[in-house]
């Protein structure tokens, strides 16, 4: 079995030798340069990788990602697509070699995208039979001609540890060719929708956002949740009462903790104190972590904890009041406030 990793970059040197030590097992390591003006052509070079330099005019990510794709030897069997800010992790080549059998096109496999989320990823694919789809958040599809055939697995392959001053600034314009000429592709409308939120563009997401859960194709309930709580955020944003979207998120995906706790937080807000304790215990009875992209690691720590004993306080609920904040404090026990907070509580109970 034949392996190469490959990557698009530009002007990421600070990356290089660690994404290519991460990659050292492959049989091929490629990068196709998109432009660099710093040393990441030299220091690739320099650290084993075959270099392309290619120029893409309009950008856009995926046929930046095809050309690279097309630049790799015919007899590689697994292509591996990464970005140079991802890494490899330890036996990643033993654990695709495992699971890949004759015949396999495609490879699930543990990501951690940082911040503490981490979901089952799909970047690893055949040599053959796949191309590139969508000008942002690109998505490897296969060509109509081939049957994909799944392998799985549970180990972590790649960690992604990104630089925090990256801009972002292009993805709103590519997400905006990308629904207009894929206009029925839920996964790019939901995108789209969730990048107007991030410019605080609060009208223009909430038209996109229904735009988004009107779409036969939008099917996902925890997507569909994830833009019902977007639009309760941009109503409150406006100065309007959100609770009405946060109440339907919870019903489209009850059994994740996201949708109760944006509730429970918009409900503090505006010292709806009953709805905030009852939503906060509804979301602790949850013990199930989804490996989703849709998951706020938030949820898991003291925040619930926090939002039920400052509520249960509001309600002359002391005792709840100080169980919840005892659980807030030794989940962060280093937060000034909560530990106050829970002085408080006691002295009341």
């Amino acid at each position: 079995m034949k392996i190469a990793v490959y990557a698009i970059a530009k002007n990421e040197e600070q990356f290089v030798k660690r994404f290519c030590d991460s990659a050292k097992d492959a049989d091929v390591i490629l990068i196709a340069d998109t432009g660099s003006t710093d040393q990441t052509i030299a220091e690739s070079m320099r650290c084993g990788a075959i270099v392309h330099e290619i120029c893409i005019n309009p950008w856009r990510f995926d046929k930046a990602r095809d050309t690279a794709l097309a630049l790799l030897p015919a007899d590689i069997d697994v292509c591996i697509s990464l970005d140079l800010d991802e890494e490899l992790q330890p036996g990643w080549r033993e654990d695709v070699e495992r699971v890949w059998q004759d015949g396999t096109t495609r490879l699930r496999y543990k990501f951690d995208w940082g911040q503490g989320i981490a979901f089952y990823y799909e970047k690893i694919h055949a040599r053959k039979g796949y191309h590139w789809h969508h000008p942002c958040h690109e998505y490897p599809v296969p060509d109509i001609r081939t049957t994909e055939v799944w392998a799985q697995t549970d180990k972590l392959l790649v960690i992604h540890k990104p630089d925090p001053t990256k801009s972002r600034g292009q993805y709103l314009d590519l997400l905006h060719v990308a629904v207009t000429e894929d206009p029925k592709c839920p996964r790019n409308a939901f995108y789209y929708a969730r990048e107007l939120t991030f410019y605080e563009k609060w009208l223009d997401a909430v038209v996109a956002l229904n735009k988004y859960l009107a779409m036969p194709e939008a099917t996902w309930n925890n997507e569909r949740a994830y833009a019902m709580r977007l639009l309760g955020k941009c109503y409150d944003q406006l100065g309007q009462d959100g609770r009405e979207w946060y109440r339907k998120a919870t019903q489209e995906a009850s059994m994740t903790r996201e949708p109760w706790i944006d509730l429970a937080q918009s409900c503090y807000q505006k010292s709806d104190w009953q709805t905030c304790l009852d939503a906060s215990l509804a979301a602790l009875q949850i013990e199930i972590k989804e490996d989703l992209y849709t998951m706020d690691p938030s949820v898991w720590g003291f925040k619930p904890h926090d939002l039920a004993a400052i509520a249960a306080f509001q309600l002359g609920q002391f005792e709840l009041a100080k169980e919840q904040g005892a659980i807030a404090l030794k989940l962060a026990p280093e937060d000034e406030r909560l530990a106050k907070n829970l002085e408080f509580y006691a002295k009341a109970a």
